[in-house]
């Protein structure tokens, strides 16, 4: 089903909350569950169009789609890629995506080598802490073939007894400056725009206001992001912060000409975060799901 101006019955979506959610995790990289049962609890939750967006990898979204057109539920095949911008790690979320372009999948399989770099040497950092085989401990607690971020250590800390929440394993070992962090070595912004584009996607600058800048940073990230290519931002969801950044994050869209996202950057619940929580988009945005390049895939 094609979605834009000729999706009769979607093109009001946006007036309403918990309808799409365009940012969305599995097991394939660091969520809690499969792509299946996402999309099962999508549904379940009231979510109308869901967007699965893994870190650097769309190996689920085929289990996501087929789900999707068995149980009667919206699916767009997504990925969230990682890049550097001054030395910040950004997140680049790409809608509409191929998964067969080949330009992403030689993306794919680059970050998913440089993940593996990054994964291992934060395991020999937890080791030197206590963690005995807490690499191979984490992958096994991971679905086969995910890719193993910081998001998997922190489950496995919960697991082990470090720490009672994600969170606080999170920012006690795992954080900037903590002592199983690892500086990333991903590709720059440029490219990672220019490969979504190449996959016949949209890109999306996700959560911009959740990388610690200050707001001349923030403004300076999102005109970088639109001379490379970029084409939307997620204004609302992620647990941004207060209410009010939506309607200024709409406004920053608008001066630069970007579409407006939203996207709950689900893993797992939490008392602040659910899938499609409160999604709803300003009017004074246009909605990603406007643009003729976005389409569903069921």
């Amino acid at each position: 089903m094609e979605s834009g101006e000729n999706n009769s019955g979607l093109d009001d979506v946006h007036l309403w909350p918990m309808r799409y959610d365009l940012h969305s995790h599995s097991k394939a990289s660091d969520g809690h569950y499969t792509p299946a049962e996402l999309v099962a609890l999508a549904k379940k939750k009231g979510v109308e169009v869901l967007a699965l967006t893994d870190h650097d990898t769309s190996a689920g979204v085929a289990e996501a789609v087929a789900t999707g057109k068995s149980i009667g539920m919206h699916v767009v095949a997504g990925i969230e890629l990682s890049c550097l911008w001054h030395r910040n790690q950004i997140h680049i979320v790409g809608l509409s995506i191929d998964p067969a372009s080949p330009e992403l999948r030689d993306l794919e399989k680059s970050q998913a080598e440089k993940r593996d770099i990054r994964a291992r040497e934060i395991g020999l950092r937890l080791e030197k802490h206590g963690f005995k085989d807490a690499y191979e401990k984490t992958k096994a607690m991971a679905a086969p073939g995910a890719s193993i971020t910081r998001g998997n250590y922190s489950r496995y800390l919960v697991s082990v007894g470090a720490g009672a929440t994600e969170e606080s394993c999170f920012s006690r070992y795992l954080g900037e400056g903590k002592p199983a962090y690892v500086e990333p070595n991903w590709p720059d912004m440029d490219t990672i725009v220019k490969t979504i584009l190449a996959a016949g996607g949209i890109p999306v600058l996700a959560h911009p206001c959740r990388y610690g800048l200050k707001n001349k940073w923030i403004l300076r990230l999102v005109k970088d992001f639109k001379s490379c290519g970029g084409e939307a931002i997620e204004v609302t969801g992620a647990v941004q912060g207060s209410s009010s950044e939506k309607f200024i994050l709409t406004e920053i869209a608008n001066k630069h000409e970007l579409l407006c996202s939203c996207g709950s950057d689900f893993h797992h619940e939490k008392p602040s975060l659910d899938l499609g929580t409160d999604l709803s988009i300003p009017e004074a945005g246009k909605p990603v799901w406007k643009s003729p390049k976005f389409r569903l895939e069921c």
